[in-house]
């Protein structure tokens, strides 16, 4: 996808991806991952995703990574209440990387593919990026997210998978085979679940099965 597409859908309000309560497999399954307490979180293509607020009660601070300005500053002014940060600081990158930080949130604006930095994440977590990606572009995803993991790092990814001839994407149907293909990354399955009923839009687009997937994902 262009990154013009993503701009046209923040600026449009169509933002079916976001979830206004943190995921069922976030909560579900992150204890599985036994992340320290401390230890940094990667999200790509985080959005205003309440999922961040999550991870950091749970005492990680977070690196998220998102291309477009509106949704980084709709998160900070959407935090709940009873979120106490002081003021967010904003800086530029000499590659041109504009950085929203505080001492627990850190978002990055920038195209993840593009993304300059040596540092590597012992953990990481993709809900809505891997699957948001056309089959041409996820092996170059995978490729991007491997780098930026260190050898031993651990991280919660969530999958859909659905009968291609019904819907095209994004969300794009994304099975594990064509992960574990690739061969960057070994997946074990931890829970599956039909959710087809929750999702109205894709059901609208003729889409009748919908299979909802939560792997814990680990660099070869």
């Amino acid at each position: 996808m262009e990154p013009s597409f993503w701009h046209e859908r923040w600026a449009l309000g169509e933002i079916g991806f976001h979830r206004s309560a943190v995921h069922w497999g976030l909560t579900a399954h992150w204890s599985s991952l036994s992340i320290a307490r401390g230890e940094t979180v990667l999200v790509p293509l985080c959005g205003k995703t309440m999922d961040l607020h999550w991870l950091v009660a749970q005492g990680h601070p977070v690196v998220g990574v998102e291309l477009d300005h509106s949704a980084i500053e709709a998160f900070f002014n959407e935090w709940p209440s009873n979120v106490q940060d002081p003021k967010v600081q904003i800086s530029e990158t000499p590659s041109g990387q504009r950085r929203y930080e505080s001492p627990t949130y850190s978002l990055w604006q920038a195209d993840f593919f593009d993304l300059s930095t040596e540092r590597r994440f012992e953990a990481f977590y993709d809900r809505a990026a891997l699957i948001a990606m056309p089959p041409a572009m996820r092996s170059n995803y995978l490729d991007k997210l491997h780098s930026l993991a260190s050898p031993q790092a651990k991280g919660l990814l969530v999958s859909l998978e659905y009968d291609i001839n019904q819907m095209d994407g994004p969300p794009f149907s994304v099975s594990s085979e064509e992960v574990i293909r690739h061969g960057a990354f070994d997946l074990a399955c931890l829970e599956r679940r039909d959710v087809i009923a929750d999702h109205k839009g894709m059901q609208a687009k003729g889409l009748t099965a919908l299979t909802e997937s939560v792997y814990l994902m680990t660099p070869r």
